[in-house]
């Protein structure tokens, strides 16, 4: 997933016109979370005001040289007023950063700066350093005390590790939107990589754990630098970093990618999350989304990295994909739909369906009507006019229908600026064996799975036993993106999650009349499953043999639902699948 900057920064094409610079000097101590920094912005237009978060403490500021006093913006929290006129600005600030919590996924996304030494991260929606409206460029010096490393996107200029500690100095010279920072104990293992007349530098900063993971991080980055250079058009950077975070993060910047420590372990993520994250250079962070008009990279990027990895695993396995696409869709209540035009990033899980499931498939139906050799070319066209650009949907049908030199207006049109599906003859649909055309499935052919529930808008709970309610207020805000369901005894007209222990879940199921719990194939110290009420309302019901089997479920779970059921023995999934409604059943 690209790195989402959208609090600050107006959209805008690049001109010849040169871009704000910022010089920036810090240090960072996270043992004590201590940051202190000494920025010179520079602008040839002027600098009318620039944003800094208010927790930082601002020491020295001076405009063109002389003191200046400081003077916030009263309309706009963060931002610092400027004399008219004003080329340059320097400042001195320093903050008290708080502590690196542990997070979930969802809390990683949250735009707060955070140090400790087993890992800092600063990203760029916190407002760490000066920022001004639009595109810079920036080139950052960091001190880090001894034993201690760290970057921000870039090229490597220089770095040395002396007894007092490390440092490093980087250069991004092309149009920026952001600066994240990183530090750790990193231990760093680097290659190099010959590409087009170029030596690219990569590099992995892991922890000390993951060490023996590196060369094969190393080595698939390549291939993925390799294989998109070839396919799309000169990697567009001078370096590739792979950095290991201590919470669960999956973020991908210009020149690297920051996922959690846990996730690196994985061994599928090289196969996918790694390469998603390398395709990123070219689409979000080589060619930027026109966000007033709709984000198209994560589609474009899910198609040629996520979708492509199963193409080449199979066909089948990369129709069980599309198949999966089209049940989250089928699972998406008619209201909550909204067109590709309107998607900006991922939040909630609606917004991934579109943003990514859909965008991917309308790719991939392009790519069908015109031709796998025409959308090729419409991709390497659309690279070569729009490096270090913003970009639109309008500009990708422009590009693919000089490509294909045929009147694409229609197919955007469709599927772009409009919410809904068409509808489809019963003859078309039966066609449609492979699952290559967006469409609403009947849920009656669907077997049910957890996301149908996970996803609702609103969503009704049950908890069925005393001495599982501490354990049920833990999981279910995880469970459901945050949202606050309302208790309930009985099953309504809403979605709702039951959970119980054996006997208590039994008799509440038969109670109202619901299936019996499924026969699974084996046993665990909890059961989940996925069901339909006979008004065809999603539910899900969670068996657990304790409170403690409640609670180790907190972590795993949100993380399967597009299964229809599973077995857990503490946190470990056993057994799990999809099956049509009934056959598992007595």
């Amino acid at each position: 997933m690209k790195r989402i900057f959208l609090c600050l920064f107006a959209t805008w094409t690049i001109g010849a016109q040169a871009l704000p610079r910022l010089e920036l000097d810090l240090r960072l101590d996270p043992e004590t979370r201590h940051f202190t920094a000494h920025a010179i912005l520079t602008d040839e237009q002027a600098i009318s005001a620039f944003r800094l978060s208010p927790a930082f403490e601002i020491i020295e500021l001076r405009t063109e040289g002389r003191p200046q006093g400081i003077r916030p913006s009263p309309d706009r929290m963060g931002w610092y007023s400027v004399p008219a006129g004003v080329r340059r600005i320097e400042l001195r600030y320093r903050a008290q950063l708080p502590a690196t919590p542990v997070l979930d996924h969802r809390q990683a996304l949250r735009p707060l700066a955070t140090s400790a030494p087993e890992g800092s991260f600063l990203p760029a929606s916190s407002a760490w350093y000066p920022q001004v409206e639009g595109f810079f460029t920036y080139r950052v010096s960091l001190s880090l005390p001894k034993g201690q490393k760290g970057l921000v996107p870039g090229t490597l200029l220089e770095e040395r590790e002396t007894g007092q500690g490390y440092r490093a100095r980087f250069d991004f010279p092309w149009p920026a939107d952001g600066i994240e920072l990183m530090a750790g104990p990193y231990v760093i293992e680097e290659s190099w990589l010959a590409l087009e007349g170029r030596k690219i530098r990569l590099r992995t900063y892991f922890h000390a754990e993951l060490r023996d993971l590196a060369r094969a991080y190393l080595d698939d980055a390549a291939r993925y630098l390799e294989r998109y250079s070839r396919e799309i058009g000169p990697y567009p950077f001078e370096s590739f970093s792979i950095v290991s975070s201590p919470t669960p993060t999956g973020f991908g910047m210009p020149t690297l990618t920051y996922l959690g420590r846990e996730v690196v372990k994985l061994p599928f993520i090289r196969k996918s999350s790694l390469r998603h994250e390398v395709l990123h250079n070219w689409w979000g962070n080589g060619v930027y989304p026109d966000w007033r008009q709709g984000n198209w990279s994560e589609g474009l990027t899910t198609l040629m990295a996520d979708h492509a990895f199963k193409e080449e695993e199979s066909e089948l396995a990369a129709r069980e994909m599309r198949l999966g696409w089209l049940r989250d869709y089928a699972a998406l209540p008619a209201k909550e739909e909204f067109a590709l035009k309107d998607f900006t990033a991922r939040g909630h899980g609606i917004a991934s369906i579109i943003g990514y499931n859909k965008a991917a498939m309308v790719f991939l139906m392009l790519r069908d009507m015109i031709g796998a050799e025409a959308f090729q070319r419409g991709i390497r066209l659309f690279w070569q006019r729009h490096r270090f650009q913003t970009a639109s949907w309008r500009d990708l049908e422009a590009a693919f229908s000089e490509a294909a030199q045929q009147d694409l207006r229609s197919f955007f049109a469709q599927w772009v600026e409009k919410a809904e599906a068409p509808s489809f003859s019963a003859e078309a649909i039966a066609r449609d064996r492979d699952y290559r055309l967006w469409r609403k499935l009947p849920a009656e052919e669907l077997p049910p799975i957890l996301r149908e529930t996970l996803i609702a808008p609103r969503v009704e709970v049950v908890v069925l036993d005393a001495e599982l309610e501490a354990a049920s207020q833990a999981l279910l805000p995880r469970l459901l993106d945050d949202q606050t369901p309302q208790r309930v005894s009985a099953p309504g007209v809403r979605p709702f999650v039951v959970i119980g222990m054996p006997k208590s879940l039994e008799a509440w199921l038969a109670r109202h009349h619901l299936p019996a719990p499924p026969r699974l194939p084996s046993a665990g110290s909890a059961e989940v499953w996925a069901g339909r009420t006979k008004q065809k309302t999603p539910y899900l019901a969670i068996r657990v043999r304790d409170e403690a089997a409640l609670s180790a479920l907190v972590r795993p779970l949100p993380h399967y639902g597009r299964e229809g059921w599973l077995v857990f023995e503490g946190a470990r999934v056993v057994a799990k699948g999809i099956e049509p409604p009934g056959k598992m059943r007595e």
